[in-house]
């Protein structure tokens, strides 16, 4: 039998065309299976105490987290450098070099950071210490008062 080689191209581009038109498929099935996976991954952490948060917080947030996931909304790629910056943003401006300090660490040679605690403790706490020279204040003490005669 003698094959036709425009009749094995054109077997060829069918075959591709049937194999990248099944592909979308395939990678919505693949995403949903990754999502479920998450999911229950996120649960068993949630029954084996191995969050930080009581059982029923964790399993809410974790059913929260899956809607999030199937509307294609959960964003868990932001910047937490550029969510802290716009944290300091709603402060005082008098306040926001300090704010900024406690993030990101002094900026000025007056400034000192010191940060303590965990996040599975309750939450990490930074100390920004600002030390700043003004003139000199000198106290004159009070005269007493003369005492009554007796």
């Amino acid at each position: 039998m003698k094959l036709n080689i425009a009749s094995l191209a054109g077997l060829l581009v069918v075959g591709v065309a049937a194999g990248s038109a099944s592909a979308p498929a395939h990678g919505a099935e693949a995403a949903a299976s990754a999502e479920k996976l998450t999911y229950s991954k996120e649960r068993a952490d949630c029954e084996s105490g191995k969050t930080s948060q009581d059982r029923a917080t964790c399993l809410k947030e974790a059913g929260a987290a899956q809607q999030e996931r199937k509307r294609n909304t959960l964003d868990n790629n932001g910047s937490m450098r550029q969510n802290a910056i716009e944290r300091c943003n709603t402060v005082a401006p008098k306040d926001k070099a300090e704010c900024l300090a406690r993030i990101e660490g002094p900026s000025q040679t007056n400034q000192s950071t010191k940060t303590s605690g965990s996040v599975a403790g309750g939450g990490v706490i930074r100390e920004s210490t600002t030390t700043t020279t003004g003139a000199p204040v000198v106290i004159v003490p009070a005269t007493p008062a003369a005492s009554a005669p007796r």
